[in-house]
Formats: structure tokens, sequence, C-alpha cells
């Protein structure tokens, strides 16, 4: 004789208040990492150089590259650090109007290097990305969605004190900041160059300025939006 098996819903064990706490603390250490990753992929977008090209007061090229040849050149840098593709071979490949190369072996390999910690971000994005998710996952299936909320609101918190921190730092002294990140993650003399040189003449410093006073900004536009709509959420 067959019985009828019920099919009833499959309910996590509810989360006990000493782990809540780590599983907060967990989405609110991978809120700051997403938010930065979720910022540097618009600053990989090819055109971002041209657009700060057709900026007002943006320095031209003091060795005659415009338009776009330089428009060109500038996205051929971008596309050559992103994680995936054909990376500095097409920094090989590119050419100067005149035919020669436009880059040299040093420059490529300082772009090679920029790779390389690219790479290394997105790939610590897509870690925060995916322990931020599964904390959260675990605690809303346990009926805890206040906690979920919680983690975000504190992560959030941390994300705007520290691009608040970032950006008077770079107002206050621009050039200590950036020489500084690049004596932390570049080998002592792969990362200078001089004027005539390709990348300075691509991305001057206006270039670098703008693109971080855009990265901190960004980063504080998602910070503070995921704050707000954090803190105007129902409760459980």
């Amino acid at each position: 004789m067959m019985t009828d098996r019920v099919c009833r819903p499959r309910y996590d064990r509810p989360v006990s208040d000493k782990a809540v706490g780590p599983l907060i603390a967990v989405i609110a250490a991978a809120v700051p990492l997403v938010i930065l990753g979720n910022a540097l992929i618009v600053l990989l977008i090819p055109w971002f150089a041209d657009l700060q090209y057709a900026l007002p007061g943006f320095p031209d090229d003091p060795f005659g590259l415009a338009g776009g040849d330089r428009a060109s050149l500038g996205a051929t840098g971008i596309r050559s650090i992103w994680p995936i593709g054909p990376g500095t071979d097409l920094l090989v490949d590119a050419r100067l109007p005149d035919g020669s190369m436009a880059f040299g072996p040093v420059e490529i390999r300082h772009m090679g290097d920029v790779r390389g910690l690219v790479q290394g971000c997105f790939a610590l994005w897509l870690i925060s990305l995916a322990v931020g998710a599964v904390a959260a996952s675990r605690l809303r299936r346990a009926g805890r969605s206040d906690a979920v909320r919680r983690g975000l609101r504190l992560g959030s918190a941390i994300t705007i004190g520290a691009m608040a921190l970032i950006g008077v730092a770079m107002l206050v002294s621009f050039d200590a900041i950036f020489d500084g990140f690049h004596e932390i993650f570049f080998e002592p003399g792969t990362w200078t160059f001089g004027d005539d040189e390709t990348l300075r003449r691509l991305y001057p410093d206006a270039f670098w300025a703008i693109a971080s006073g855009l990265l901190a900004g960004l980063a504080l536009t998602q910070a503070m939006l995921l704050f707000l709509r954090c803190r105007s959420s129902p409760g459980r």
C-alpha cells in the first residue's frame, strides 16, 4: 500500500545570535570593495580618455598629438589594462601618426603591471560580491532582513567616511597620494616617464586627478544612495 507524501517547503534553521554579528560584518566589509569595483568599471570604458580630452582646459599634448590620433591611442591604452582580452599586445601594435611604435618597452611593461593590478581588483570585487551575497542570502532565508540592512548601512557608512578622507587628502596633496600609491604597488623606476613619452602625453597629471576624483565621486554617490535606501527601509 502506497502512502501519500506531503511535500513541505524547506526552511533553513534560524541563524543564531552569535552568527548574526559575523554575517553583518561580512556584508559590511564587502560593500566598500563592491562599490569601488563598480566605480572602476566606469573608468575602464575606452571613451573615458576621449571624454577627458574634450573637457575645457584639459592640457594639449606639447608634441602635437591631438584629435582622433590621441583619442585612439588613449582608448587603446585603457583597453590594454582590461582584466580580459589581448592586454599589452595592443600596445605593441599601436603606432604614432608617423608610423613609429607608440609605446616603448618600459611603458608596455608598466601597463602590464597595471593590468595585473586591475585583474587583482576585479578578482577581489567578484569575491566580495559573492561572499556578501551568500551572507545576505543566509540572513534573509532565516528571516533576518533587518540584519542585512544593518550590514549594508554599516558598509556604506564606512565607504562614505573613507571616500571623504581620501578626497580631502587628494585636495591637500594629490601628488603625494599619487606617488605613494605607485610606490606601494609598483617597483621603483618602472612607473616614471619623461614628458616626451607616450604615456605622459596621453595621460598627463590632469588626467589622473580627474580620474581619481571621479572614482571617489562615483563611490561616494553609490554609498550615499545605499545608506539612504537602507535607512528608509521598513523593519523586519
